[in-house]
């Protein structure tokens, strides 16, 4: 038989689990934390208690309701696994955001993530973005970009303005612009780091061509 405290303790819980209900259906944006009060209770300390110390029982109880503590956790696996969803839900992502907080909160815990879940960000990517989820940073091609720039607007090295030299006067940058130049697909790829003027420019080049500008003034 249970004690008389176990029973009130049962009996506590239940109350809670049912203002719970009146929460989530009443469509409350639910916070786990401390600071969450509904119909001035302190429910979330009931809900950072249960996600803490509660049973199995209790939190299987408490998502059957509607209720993923997941997508309340700031722990790595389960911060991946609200970006997914989130993600996924989203009609109309905004892909730079998801880049950075991908490049930001998830990129440098990738060693301690699953490799079920990585692969569940990767099929969402590129269903949402059509391309490949790659895990790693894209610094090594900005850094690059970032230097062409350097020598197309170096006056004393580049005085004709030009965004393509002989490697006498680009060095190691020669092989990497080259490849831009006669693969298409590179280019196209860091077409978001030049503004109007320069696209102009590495169009008169050779580099950009006049379709691919049309397709980004239509976006």
């Amino acid at each position: 038989m249970k004690t008389k405290q176990a029973n009130k303790h049962e009996l506590r819980r239940q109350k809670w689990l049912e203002l719970l209900q009146e929460a989530i259906d009443e469509g409350v944006n639910l916070q786990v934390n401390h600071r969450f009060k509904y119909k001035g209770q302190n429910l979330g300390t009931f809900l950072v208690d249960a996600k803490r110390r509660g049973s199995d029982e209790l939190k299987e109880k408490i998502k059957k309701m509607g209720l993923d503590f997941r997508k309340h956790s700031n722990k790595p696996e389960d911060y991946l696994y609200k970006y997914i969803q989130e993600l996924w839900n989203d009609p109309n992502p905004n892909k730079g955001n998801y880049i950075t907080r991908f490049n930001t909160c998830i990129l440098p815990k990738k060693d301690i993530l699953k490799k079920q879940t990585k692969q569940e960000l990767e099929v969402v990517w590129k269903l949402k973005f059509g391309e490949e989820r790659r895990w790693s940073k894209r610094d090594d091609v900005l850094t690059r970009v970032y230097k062409w720039k350097q020598f197309r607007y170096n006056r004393k090295l580049n005085p004709e303005k030009k965004w393509f030299q002989p490697k006498s006067k680009m060095g190691d940058l020669y092989f990497w612009v080259y490849s831009r130049k006669h693969k298409p697909w590179l280019m196209q790829a860091i077409l978001d780091q030049f503004d109007t003027y320069e696209l102009e420019e590495l169009k008169n080049e050779g580099f950009v061509k006049q379709a691919w500008l049309d397709k980004l003034e239509k976006k």
